[in-house]
Parts: structure tokens; C-alpha cells; sequence
């Protein structure tokens, strides 16, 4: 979005983007909360987790030396550095997906240290009472708790790999035009997240604006802006593929 707003089209653009940015969210919350009993950990890996009814002896095996791997592969490197093997059966204390603010850093010319950036449109899923933010604190922390980041990591890569396996969520949320990727974020090394788009785009205004509008809050954060084109030209996947293959014959 490579364009000047005068500070009046900004409020209007702020207002536009709270507005959709939520109703995007409770729908996107909605259609986790409802899917969420595809994604337990409990039914996929059965006894190997506390307090989890006993499943498919072999699939549950093989599902926890895949994870085992994962977590090994992980955990052991940067920035986490766990030594910690996994105990069996591994305790989860929760399975309740919800969903976090994507957020990243960008460096604008003119400020000492990086803006904390958060899109309206985008959202990383991890379990209740994993927050995010509190996981990037962690492990910035040089007095942190071993215990601690260990549960973190484990119920975030937990999450992903219960998500990975079914790949059926992925195209029914991409049906329902809420797209699953896994990305890597900074600070957490190549630990996989799995995040959650939407219909809808959004984007940085120019640096004029948003140095404007940080200096005016007196903050260090800026939330991506939602164009009203975007979402009037909004594209509806199932009448495009129903008209080419229209067209096709």
C-alpha cells in the first residue's frame, strides 16, 4: 500500500480495519472451535499422554516417535537449547486451540529500535494458555525457567504436528477461505507455527504515516491496514472453479 494518507483517511482506515479485523476473528475463532476435536493430541497419541484414553497401540507409537524426532530436532538447537528427554506418559495441560497475533519487526529509517508490527487478517493457532507473547518472553529471558520453556515448546510443537497429520482440516478451512500455512518466526528459531489467514488482505501504509502515527501514540507497535477495495474485489474460490470448468466443456 505504497500511497500518503492524509491523517483524516487514516482514522476512517484504523476504524475499517478494527471493524473487519474482528468479525474476521470471531469467524476464524468460531470455525477452530468447532474443528478443534480433529486437532486433540489425546486421540491421536492415546497412552503415551497422561490421563488419555488408550488408542491404536502401533499408530500411537508411531505418532509419538515421529513427535519424539520433532521435538529432538528442535528443542536441542537454537534459541531453545533443551537437554530434557520426553517422559512418557507426556503430561499436556491443554488441547483447546485458539488463536494468537501474527506479529513481526520492521526498521523504518528515523527509529532506534524495530517496530512491532500485528496483522489484522492473520493469526498464529497455539493451545489455550500458551500465549505467544509470553513464549517470545521466555526465551528472551536469561533467568528463565527450564520447566517453563519446555512446556512451551512442547505444546506448541505438539500443536503443529496434530495439525500437520490432518491434512483434511487444511482444505476445509481453505474451503471455508481461511487458509492453514506453517511458517517460522523470529525468535523462535525453526520451530514451525501454524497459521491461520483469511479472505482478506492487509498492508503497511508508507513510513511517513506510520512514523506519525507511533510518535502521536507514543508507542512501539502498528497494525497493518485493511483497504475497503480489498474487500469489495474480495475473489470467491468456488465460483471461479465452478466457471472454468464451465468453460471447459
Amino acid at each position: 500500500m505504497e500511497r500518503t494518507f492524509d491523517i483524516e483517511s487514516f482514522i476512517k482506515a484504523r476504524k475499517q480495519t478494527r471493524v473487519v479485523g474482528d468479525l474476521l476473528h470471531e469467524q476464524a475463532t468460531d470455525y477452530l472451535d468447532t474443528l478443534g476435536l480433529l486437532i486433540r493430541p489425546q486421540t491421536i497419541f492415546g497412552e503415551y499422554l497422561q490421563g488419555a484414553p488408550r488408542g491404536s497401540g502401533r499408530e500411537a507409537q508411531h505418532a509419538f516417535k515421529e513427535f519424539k524426532s520433532l521435538f529432538e530436532n528442535t528443542a536441542g538447537a537454537a534459541p531453545f537449547r533443551l537437554i530434557q528427554e520426553l517422559d512418557v506418559p507426556l503430561e499436556i495441560l491443554s488441547s483447546t486451540p485458539q488463536l494468537y497475533p501474527y506479529e513481526y519487526d520492521v526498521s523504518l529509517a528515523g527509529r532506534n529500535k524495530p517496530l512491532r508490527v500485528t496483522s489484522p487478517v492473520r493469526w498464529i493457532v497455539g493451545f489455550k494458555g500458551f500465549e505467544l507473547q509470553q513464549f517470545r518472553q521466555i526465551i528472551k529471558d536469561p533467568n528463565r525457567s527450564t520447566a517453563e520453556l519446555f512446556r512451551f515448546v512442547v505444546h506448541y510443537l505438539m500443536l503443529f504436528y496434530c495439525i500437520n497429520r490432518a491434512p483434511g482440516l487444511g482444505r476445509l478451512l481453505l474451503g471455508l477461505r481461511f487458509p492453514v500455512s506453517f511458517e517460522k518466526l523470529t525468535d523462535f528459531g525453526d520451530m514451525p507455527f501454524c497459521v491461520i489467514g483469511s479472505p482478506v488482505t492487509s498492508h503497511l501504509p508508507d513510513e511517513g504515516l506510520i512514523l506519525r502515527s507511533t510518535e502521536i501514540a507514543g508507542n512501539n507497535t502498528f497494525e497493518e491496514l485493511i483497504d475497503e477495495a480489498d474487500v469489495a474485489e474480495m475473489e470467491d474460490a468456488v465460483k471461479e472453479r465452478l466457471m472454468k470448468a464451465i468453460a471447459a466443456i
